[in-house]
């Protein structure tokens, strides 16, 4: 069984800055895996209603129900599909960035 090459990443994640918790935090994650092309998977289901000419112009922000959006993710075309096998992750502590405000609308957050 051919599991692929093995390749490593190493990925920020940003959480915080909000009005429980203040503080910007940054965190490193290191993902270490054997991925290879595969077949996409098959989403069977009806496109949404939405998706007419008047309502292709129609941003992303306006979209009233979000599972909408989602399904139509699902349901285009995909472009690439990728299997990942014998994933392993570490996650570091996080390191604090800013301390930030107790109001962050205040700094345009």
């Amino acid at each position: 069984m051919d599991m692929g090459p093995k390749i490593k990443m190493s990925l920020p994640s940003f959480s915080g800055h909000t009005e429980h918790k203040p503080q910007l935090l940054k965190y490193s994650c290191q993902i270490e895996c054997r991925v290879k092309p595969t077949s996409p998977a098959r989403v069977l289901g009806e496109l949404d209603r939405k998706h007419t000419y008047e309502s292709q112009n129609v941003e992303l922000n306006e979209y009233t129900n979000k599972g909408e959006l989602s399904r139509s993710v699902m349901l285009s075309k995909p472009i690439l599909a990728f299997e990942f096998n014998c994933l392993k992750m570490e996650v570091e502590p996080p390191v604090v960035v800013s301390e930030g405000s107790h109001h962050p609308l205040e700094q345009g957050f």
